[in-house]
């Protein structure tokens, strides 16, 4: 499944499927330079990803911005457009740390957006200058309202990252009547300084219409998102890199149904020509391997874990073997007893006609 789409239950903790990015994260991945939609401010060398310590604590793969001297455009991104509904509100976020030196300004932006009285906004940003201290991460939130809301309230700010509360206000904007697509930027513009970085982390564009993922969660403020991580779009529960999977949990699951899709279901175990080892095979395999065939090994097991599907049809088809082999046997034993039956009657019939001849042997001798 490309799209996690999940309600877990009964995990100490629960928490609905939140709505898709609109930022496609799945080239976020260690390199320079501008990748997937992300168009790079600046030069390759000042655009840098790399593993680093997010902030929730957890390793994950972080965009620095190394400023080359020049003092201009030094690290950063513009977004390539993605589709929009002007009458609907969206959330644009960013985390973004800044380390060494307060020169240069950072920013977070969109395009082509009117302030909240309806005038051009020129060049759109929700906020820009530098954060409230150094060396620590805050999440910067702003929104862009609906083209018919008339709403002129910013809810927009920065949030300090280690308390979770609002620290700074910022502007929101408004989308133009017809307005199909926006864009997100995030830049450090104007920093002379090359001992500067700037990391930023899950840049985020969000519909809020309710099924978002709240700022609680964002921040990690709350129980359920202390143990819940994002890494390019998957999500992990008490593991904070679930690289290889959509969803992977480091504890126990509690669930009223689960369904795994599944292909090749061993029936053809029962096809007149399939062909199953002997038991004589079997019995020289177990010696010589210590556990059935295509049966993962404990040790295997163990360290690979099993794909709870794919066991499933092994067992079923060890099973399927196991009952081929005990119908053979009854048959067997049936021909043996229907053989012993035989016998027994021709023994008996024959007892018989030995008692009939003896006794005819002993009348023959009394008459003499």
């Amino acid at each position: 499944m490309k799209k996690l789409l999940l309600l877990v239950i009964g995990l100490g903790l629960s928490f609905p499927a939140f709505s898709q990015n609109l930022l496609d994260l799945q080239h976020w991945k260690v390199g320079q330079g501008s990748t997937g939609v992300f168009n790079m401010n600046g030069s390759p060398i000042e655009n840098i990803r790399e593993w680093g310590i997010g902030p929730h604590g957890n390793h994950v793969i972080l965009w620095k911005a190394v400023p080359d001297g020049a003092g201009q455009a030094d690290g950063g991104w513009i977004s390539s457009p993605f589709n929009i509904d002007h009458q609907k509100m969206y959330r644009f976020t960013i985390w973004m740390k800044k380390t060494n030196s307060n020169d240069g300004v950072s920013y977070l932006g969109c395009q082509d957006a009117l302030n909240l009285d309806n005038s051009d906004a020129q060049n759109a940003y929700f906020w820009y200058g530098d954060l409230p201290e150094l060396d620590k991460w805050y999440l910067i939130v702003g929104y862009i309202h609906a083209s018919n809301d008339a709403s002129t309230t910013h809810y927009g700010g920065i949030y300090d990252g280690t308390t979770g509360q609002k620290v700074v206000a910022i502007s929101d904007f408004k989308f133009p009547v017809g307005a199909t697509t926006a864009v997100h930027r995030s830049y450090l513009y104007y920093d002379p300084n090359v001992n500067d970085r700037q990391f930023f982390y899950a840049p985020r564009v969000d519909v809020v219409n309710g099924d978002e993922p709240s700022l609680s969660v964002l921040l990690g403020t709350n129980n359920a998102a202390n143990n819940l991580h994002y890494f390019s779009g998957n999500v992990g529960i008490k593991t904070p890199t679930p690289r290889d999977y959509e969803l992977a949990v480091n504890g126990k699951i509690r669930a009223k149904e689960i369904k795994v899709e599944t292909a090749n279901w061993p029936d053809y175990v029962f096809k007149p020509d399939y062909e199953k080892m002997s038991l004589q095979e079997l019995d020289s395999y177990i010696k010589a391997n210590g556990h059935l065939p295509e049966v993962p090994s404990a040790a295997h097991a163990e360290k690979e874990g099993v794909v709870l599907g794919e066991m499933n049809k092994i067992l079923l088809k060890k099973i399927e073997e196991l009952t081929l082999h005990l119908i053979e046997k009854d048959r067997e034993l049936q021909q043996l007893k229907t053989e012993s039956s035989s016998k027994d009657k021709a023994i008996n019939e024959l007892l018989i006609k030995q008692e009939k001849q003896i006794q005819l042997l002993k009348d023959h001798l009394k008459i003499k």
